[in-house]
């Protein structure tokens, strides 16, 4: 398994000064009269709907880029595993996976492990076209058994995006774009491209004719290393630019500026091939903003339902996107989870599909060709009707239920049984690791050399279910 890197600096690094431009003029040209709350949101540094930002929530997103891989997926758990919210469920994240060098069931495994999954073009292409953002979906969606209504999010590669993006995402009725950033000066909540972007003004994005009603952007709040109009602004992968002490001070100051300020939320976007001897600072910080009141760590999914119904900190944990209920299956099905807690993630049912890219696995059926931008979803070796077929995940069942292998739904009511993770302790993981064990190179019958097992499960550790195993 290859590991992606990227062509261009994995930091985003600018100048505080000079950036902001027209961004705030932008922003006051959305009428709050004609753009009417949840169905069109303004640009605004204070919270929804006049909230004192004392009573909100802090919202603290950690995103990742890139592959979903064996390489990558330990990367993750070894941030994530320590934490939790204060109704004791896990921490989650969302990833912006590309199909390129990803492991299908890997990718499967982390939504299944109550993560988001969103769009990152199938190649990791700049200023993507159509089909790179299209194709990506279609093949998670195939490969992976991920809803196209769970993939709701997209991030450019780069960064690089132009109008052309919006109108696709648009087009494509995608519900959020998070590609732009945000500095001290344009530190908006989420908001609508009703009226267009209102971020990265200084590349002449806001004077484009962007108006896509109801697609969300989530700006990228960029760490900065000082509060000087002459700060550096760095937008992802902040360990790069500095040691663990130095980052780990500007990751806190950063964060109290949210958290005593109008409580935008907070983010850490991160490149898992660049996070290498950094995993500590990292985990030091995170439970240190932990152990702030009111802070909650979200993917982007669960942070646009709360936009969209804005309660107090004091009601969050009631809500429902914040709940942790996992499927009690008990019949060990190709899903992604361990549902008969035997230690192993769909254990001796996977099928591994070899190409000369390199080897993936998944449970829904290997395809005669590599999936790719023109044909994301290419004839399976095995077609319907023969033996061996693996049935896609239908409309009618959640993924977690669906058995492929046997084309049956074992969630045949709106009472099937869940299992409320919330208050079980996490099991102990190791957090200094951040490469796997073994030869990531797959053998036979969706085994890992050095154990698919064991990597799966470490993909469940991260989002803090592996107790559950």
């Amino acid at each position: 398994m290859r590991f992606i890197t990227i062509s261009v600096a994995a930091a985003t690094v600018l100048l505080l000064s000079g950036l902001s431009g027209s961004d705030a003029a932008i922003a006051s040209t959305c009428d709050t009269t004609k753009c009417v709350f949840p169905a069109c949101v303004c640009p605004s540094e204070k919270p929804p709907k006049g909230m004192d930002p004392k009573t909100v929530p802090q919202f603290f997103t950690l995103t990742f880029d890139d592959a979903i891989q064996a390489a990558t997926v330990p990367v993750a758990s070894a941030l994530m595993s320590q934490h939790r919210n204060p109704n004791g469920c896990p921490m989650k994240a969302t990833w912006f996976a590309q199909t390129l060098y990803s492991d299908y069931a890997l990718i499967q495994q982390w939504y299944a492990a109550g993560n988001e999954v969103a769009d990152h073009t199938m190649n990791h292409i700049g200023t993507p076209p159509v089909e790179e953002i299209v194709g990506n979906r279609k093949a998670i969606n195939a490969f992976s058994g991920i809803p196209f209504a769970k993939m709701t999010g997209f991030r450019a590669p780069f960064l690089n995006y132009s109008k052309s993006t919006f109108d696709i995402l648009a087009q494509e009725k995608i519900q959020y774009d998070s590609s732009v950033n945000a500095i001290p000066t344009d530190a908006y909540w989420p908001y609508t491209l009703d009226n267009g972007v209102a971020n990265d003004c200084w590349n002449g994005i806001c004077a484009q004719p962007i108006v896509s009603p109801g697609l969300w952007e989530i700006p990228m709040h960029a760490i900065t290393n000082s509060d000087q109009p002459t700060a550096k602004v760095i937008s992802m992968d902040p360990q790069l630019e500095g040691t663990g002490e130095v980052v780990g001070g500007w990751l806190k100051n950063n964060f109290n500026r949210h958290y005593n300020g109008n409580r935008q939320p907070f983010g850490i976007y991160l490149h898992p091939v660049h996070v290498g001897q950094s995993v500590q600072m990292f985990n030091d910080f995170f439970k240190w903003a932990a152990a702030q009141p009111d802070v909650w760590f979200v993917t982007n999914q669960q942070l646009l339902e709360w936009m969209k119904n804005p309660v107090p900190a004091s009601q969050l944990a009631a809500q429902d996107y914040m709940k942790c209920n996992i499927p009690a299956v008990g019949k060990e099905i190709c899903n992604g989870m361990d549902d008969t807690k035997a230690g192993a993630i769909d254990s001796k049912v996977l099928e591994t599909c070899n190409f000369a890219s390199g080897p993936w696995s998944t449970c829904y059926g290997c395809p005669k060709t590599i999936p790719t931008p023109a044909d994301p979803v290419p004839e399976r070796v095995v077609a319907a009707g023969q033996a061996s077929y693996r049935t896609p995940v239908p409309a009618n069942c959640a993924m977690e239920w669906w058995d492929p292998v046997a084309a049956q739904c074992l969630c045949t009511s709106s009472n099937c049984t869940f299992t409320d993770v919330s208050q079980i302790k996490p099991t102990t993981t190791s957090t200094g690791t951040t490469s796997p064990t073994g030869n990531p190179n797959k053998n036979n019958a969706g085994q890992l050399t050095g154990s698919l097992a064991t990597l799966s499960a470490i993909a469940a550790v991260a989002a803090g279910i592996a107790q559950l195993l």
